[in-house]
């Protein structure tokens, strides 16, 4: 069995990091009253953090050199 590449821990750390993003407790620090731009701050939020892990992922998978031999 060979040694994982150094792309597989980042993305297992980013896949954590964002089940934590959209997970019940932190999605409660969203949910307020507050507008911004008028549309409410929990979807911004939410497609904000998505966007986010989405560019994250691509970046990660994209790198050069991360190969390996």
């Amino acid at each position: 069995m060979s040694a994982p590449r150094p792309r597989t821990p980042r993305l297992v750390a980013l896949f954590a990091a964002g089940w934590a993003l959209l997970n019940f407790p932190l999605l409660t620090l969203w949910d307020r009253g507050v507008t911004v731009a008028g549309l409410p701050l929990l979807p911004l939020a939410l497609f904000g953090g998505w966007f986010v892990l989405i560019v994250l992922a691509a970046w990660i998978a994209e790198r050069p050199g991360d190969d390996g031999p």
